[in-house]
């Protein structure tokens, strides 16, 4: 007999051809079925293990329960029983953990995105007045489908950032507190920020993209110094850029918020002080935009009573930043000018930009690879910041072109830096390096 295909019948080779699409599905699903009841059984198997935490340890599911932990703990602290809290971060779930009400109809901001929804979202929150609003997820649930909830729902996003201001990060959840005194309530105001976004502006709003310049300030310093950062910023692309500026130093946090047009720059000379108004501070600048590619950001830094030779820096990113336990757990700085505490001054930094409480220890290794003078370990919270300041005095080691200074993360995310602070004024800036724990 000859094969079918050999043949001119037509409808066998159909029949050929239909038997073939119809076991298709069935070849997939017994491939994926086994799969499917295999991992089943490893639940089922490991359940008891994963509840009592004998045994078994699941990693994700002990991240989940240290972040509701955590959130617990500061959500009390925050709040008083009974008292309504609002999550804008898609995760209802912290309602009932928290044993906090929700002071709307909507446990989901795509359910309140709907125009007449968020007015009436913004009115009860209003009448409300929860001390607490939850914004951010670090697993992505405020931007599951590559649109933020800022975007998704503009007119309670507007009536958030009128009427709350950042307090602090917990494991990756920002939580944001009424302000004091009340801001004036203007429902049209919020309203009038309702617009579909353009097919361009959401193919660039998927994702985040954050940068970070370790140390900003307007201060004086040693040697009647004084210290001022000028910020400027460019938008590369050709659609606007919303931008979110975050100046934290201490208990002070302050945000501001705009849009740079596509293609355009702006400038503010000593920055802490004419867009954050903190004057005599120094703190941590946090720069984040949607999409993947960010503006471009440089800060120069310089000693405004000398008139002194000014530092050029451009921001650090997750790419400059070591975690604990992966293949590079080090930051390593290498290139400290030499020459004495009489000629410079050192000074060391250390930023936590993971989103759960980091730790670090701080050490120093001659040429050889030895470790001299002494060690500093410390731990900080999140979106928080360290500054060793004169870091060969409190190291007990010098510091110089033959040494170098390791920064070994032991739990967290965190990007270091130095500076080296010239008797003129002269400042130099020294990113570190993210490398393997050689030593």
């Amino acid at each position: 007999a000859k094969p079918v295909w050999a043949t001119r019948d037509r409808s066998a080779q159909g029949f050929v051809v239909l038997a073939a699409v119809a076991l298709f599905p069935l070849l997939f699903v017994a491939l994926w079925v086994p799969d499917i009841i295999n991992l089943r059984i490893n639940d089922a198997l490991h359940y008891q293990g994963r509840v009592s935490r004998i045994g078994f340890v699941d990693p994700e599911a002990e991240e989940v329960r240290n972040r509701i932990d955590s959130m617990r703990y500061h959500v009390f602290e925050l709040t008083k029983p009974g008292q309504p809290i609002f999550d804008f971060s898609n995760q209802p779930a912290f309602y009932f953990f928290c044993d906090r009400p929700n002071p709307t109809r909507f446990y989901q901001v795509p359910i309140l995105s709907p125009r007449r929804f968020q007015e009436e979202a913004i009115v009860e929150l209003e009448k409300a007045k929860p001390a607490l609003v939850i914004r951010r997820s670090p697993s992505g649930f405020d931007n599951f489908d590559n649109v933020d909830n800022t975007t998704r729902a503009q007119a309670v996003a507007a009536y958030i950032d009128a009427h709350y201001a950042y307090n602090r990060s917990v494991r990756g959840v920002e939580l944001w507190t009424r302000k004091k005194p009340e801001s004036r309530f203007e429902l049209g105001s919020y309203m009038r920020r309702i617009r579909m976004p353009s097919e361009k502006e959401l193919e660039v709003a998927g994702g985040r993209t954050r940068l970070v310049f370790p140390s900003v300030g307007s201060l004086p310093g040693a040697n009647q110094s004084y210290w001022r950062s000028d910020l400027v910023l460019h938008n590369p692309m050709k659609q606007q850029m919303p931008l979110s500026l975050r100046y934290v130093t201490g208990d002070l946090k302050i945000d501001r918020r705009f849009t740079l047009a596509g293609g355009r720059s702006i400038r503010w000379e000593d920055v802490v002080r004419t867009l954050f108004g903190a004057p005599e501070s120094r703190g941590v600048l946090w720069i984040e935009s949607r999409g993947e590619r960010g503006p471009v950001a440089r800060v120069r830094t310089y000693d405004a009573a000398h008139e002194a030779k000014a530092s050029l820096e451009s921001p650090l990113t997750l790419r400059e930043a070591a975690t604990a336990g992966s293949d590079a757990p080090d930051l390593t700085l290498v290139g400290i000018p030499g020459g004495g505490q009489q000629l410079r001054r050192i000074n060391i930094g250390v930023v936590n930009v993971g989103p759960i409480p980091a730790s670090f220890r701080i050490t120093v290794h001659t040429r050889e690879g030895a470790r001299v003078g002494r060690k500093v370990e410390l731990g900080i919270p999140e979106d928080d910041s360290f500054l060793l300041a004169d870091a060969e005095t409190e190291l007990m080691a010098a510091l110089d072109e033959n040494a170098t200074v390791h920064v070994e993360v032991i739990a967290g995310t965190c990007v270091a830096y130095a500076s080296a602070v010239g008797a003129g004024g002269d400042n130099q800036f020294i990113p570190a390096v993210p490398s393997p724990n050689s030593y």
